[in-house]
Formats: C-alpha cells, structure tokens, sequence
C-alpha cells in the first residue's frame, strides 16, 4: 500500500536541533529499506510530505515512529492511502 503521510512540526526549531543529525540518519535508511519512497521538505511552514510503502497503516507508523521528532512527540503524521495511476 501506498501512502501519502504529511508531517507537521510541533516543536520550535530549538528543540529540534539536537536530533537532527539521528533523524537524517534514520531518515536514510527507511528511504534504503524502501519505507520511505519520496521525502519532501515544505516550503510555507514547518514540515514535510512523504511517499511511504508500507504492508498496513499500522506499519506505516510504527516505522515512521521510528524517527527522533516523532518518538520525542515533535513531529506528527497524517496520512492518506494512495494509489498509482
């Protein structure tokens, strides 16, 4: 299953600093291991989109619980099954 999953920052900035370099490097490995399929940064606030390929919904976010700001609760996710056309 395909899905698109937008993350929303709830942390300032500051907060996050210390995590960054673990959450890219998490980042690159669910993106090796195919979870992750497209990451993209927003532009008009805190944030991210992502293309995520995972078995279930529920797999979908335990691996993406996986990443720093979201187990630290500075990151949430909303996501939306997707479909190739």
């Amino acid at each position: 299953m395909y899905l698109h999953v937008t993350g929303i920052v709830t942390a300032e900035r500051e907060r996050l600093a210390p995590h960054a370099e673990e959450e890219a490097r998490v980042l690159r490995r669910l993106k090796a291991d195919g979870v992750v399929v497209s990451s993209f940064r927003r532009t008009d606030k805190p944030g991210v989109f992502l293309i995520v390929e995972a078995e279930s919904l529920d797999s979908a976010r335990e691996h993406l619980n996986q990443l720093p700001y979201a187990a630290d609760g500075f990151l949430t996710f909303e996501f939306i099954e997707v479909g190739r056309l």
